[in-house]
């Protein structure tokens, strides 16, 4: 049996800190270098290139945010790590303009970093005895990884390999821990805060797409109007159906094996959800232009949100029982 005394308490009423705000702002801008480049390919090639890098840097986010919503109490070792995690995020972000070719090694070197950065967060938790088989997990699996992602930055041959493995093990890794997160469960209030202000985050790029949509060109065409408009309407029903109908930012308790099957349906409904959300704010932009609204153009845009209705009903599914009252 667990001894709870050997596991961070969950403290109540537990909000996002002020680094952690400030830490959401540089996946701000690595997002939106993505977006940017997705919308001036919007294409079935750009549509990969755009969902293997997003799911990459999701990935690196939410490794930092299970690891905080269960162990940060803002220490000055746990803000020293998460300095140098912005400075590796800041490097994805100017490598993920071009991540496949020209700055591939900015893209993989700094998500290789990130992960080692993961790696060393969990192994300085080690003073928690009933969470050590969690870290022992969580830090072969990011050292693994970052061998992976540096091994891809590095040659050329083996990157698709070697990147393909590394967000397979992404995919695969709540499954990974399943056995320990009714043990250690993340926190049950913080852990959904999170999710919704990194939903947040992407609803803003798809209103920043709005105005980009605006102003593309010297003068407003009938195209750009459009296209605006329909942005900002997603958007805005994006954010109802997440925080009012389906609830996507409500407490996760988990105490059993059924709460944590619900926590990773929960987890990867986001996944589209995200997807689909950053699709349509590059689609947003992409399809501002006069003639830019294609039969291909236009299937890539309702691709994106059938996703984001596809993460919806996977987030409603995922409600728990009292969410449904």
């Amino acid at each position: 049996m667990t001894n709870y005394d050997d596991l961070p308490r969950h403290a109540e009423g537990r909000k996002a800190t002020w680094f952690e705000l400030f830490f959401d702002l540089v996946f701000v801008v690595a997002v939106a270098q993505l977006s940017s480049a997705y919308a001036h390919h919007y294409d079935l090639g750009g549509a990969l290139v755009f969902a293997l890098a997003f799911l990459a840097m999701w990935w690196c986010w939410l490794g930092h945010t299970f690891h905080a919503t269960r162990f940060d109490n803002d220490s000055g070792r746990q803000r020293g790590l998460g300095f140098l995690q912005i400075v590796a995020v800041a490097l994805i972000g100017y490598g993920v303009s071009d991540p496949l070719g020209n700055r591939a090694w900015a893209f993989g070197g700094g998500i290789g970093a990130f992960k080692v950065l993961l790696m060393l967060a969990y192994l300085g938790e080690l003073r928690w005895r009933g969470a050590a088989g969690l870290i022992r997990v969580y830090a072969v699996l990011y050292a693994v990884q970052a061998l992976l992602w540096l091994t891809g930055a590095a040659a050329e041959a083996l990157r698709w390999a070697a990147w393909g493995l590394a967000l397979g093990m992404d995919l695969a890794s709540p499954w990974l821990v399943a056995r320990q997160t009714a043990a250690v469960p993340p926190h049950p209030e913080h852990l959904p805060e999170r999710f919704g202000l990194f939903t947040i985050i992407l609803l803003g790029e798809g209103m920043a797409a709005v105005v980009h949509a605006l102003d593309h060109g010297e003068h407003l065409h009938l195209s750009s109007a459009v296209a605006a408009l329909v942005g900002a309407a997603l958007s805005f029903g994006l954010w109802l159906l997440y925080f009012h109908r389906v609830k996507g930012q409500g407490e996760r308790h988990i105490s059993d094996a059924v709460g944590g099957r619900r926590l990773r349906l929960w987890a990867y409904g986001h996944v589209p959800l995200y997807m689909g959300t950053a699709s349509l704010a590059a689609g947003t932009v992409a399809l501002s232009a006069p003639g830019a609204l294609t039969a291909n153009s236009g299937a890539i845009y309702l691709g994106g949100l059938t996703l984001a209705v596809v993460g919806l009903s996977l987030l409603n599914w995922a409600r728990q029982p009292s969410e449904h009252a």
